[in-house]
């Protein structure tokens, strides 16, 4: 008496599947973006089409408070501020919204990381920035000197 597929084989045709790799880049890109910024970079354990899948996300959010072991506060400041700096050099293409959540004193120091990070945004069309930081009197603003191409057309 055969009633049609046995469970395994059916079963074995779901599992041979792979629906989440075929969903389309804006979609992935969107989870990601939901996401808690370290297990965004786990799902490069999912399959080879999301190895790199982060490296490309478009909105970014670092919480320090992620980072939190509750031993080491100090040791706990170097992983968050080592993890940012790498995931921000490794990162390609757009990056259209930063946010950046810490009360990590050495971030915002003369030459520190966040210096270096205006930087690699600014090179990546950054389009919004959120800052959020306990310390307010020891950090002066970035400046910038932009320089912009003579525009189509325009005459000398």
């Amino acid at each position: 008496m055969d009633h049609g597929s046995s469970p395994t084989k059916i079963c074995k045709s779901v599992v041979d599947e792979d629906i989440i790799s075929n969903l389309p880049e804006a979609l992935r890109d969107k989870i990601l973006c939901c996401l808690p910024i370290k297990e965004a970079v786990g799902t490069c354990l999912l399959s080879r089409t999301w190895r790199y899948t982060w490296a490309s996300m478009t909105e970014l959010m670092f919480r320090r408070a992620d980072f939190a072991s509750g031993n080491d506060s100090a040791d706990d400041d170097r992983r968050f501020l080592k993890f940012t700096d790498m995931f921000l050099f490794l990162h390609n293409g757009p990056i259209l919204k930063f946010c950046l959540n810490t009360v990590a004193n050495e971030m915002v120091s003369t030459g520190g990381y966040l210096y270096r990070w205006m930087l690699m945004l600014s090179r990546n069309k950054i389009k919004e920035i959120q800052l959020q930081t306990s310390i307010r009197d020891s950090y002066k603003p970035i400046q910038y000197k932009y320089s912009f191409n003579k525009a189509q057309g325009a005459k000398n």
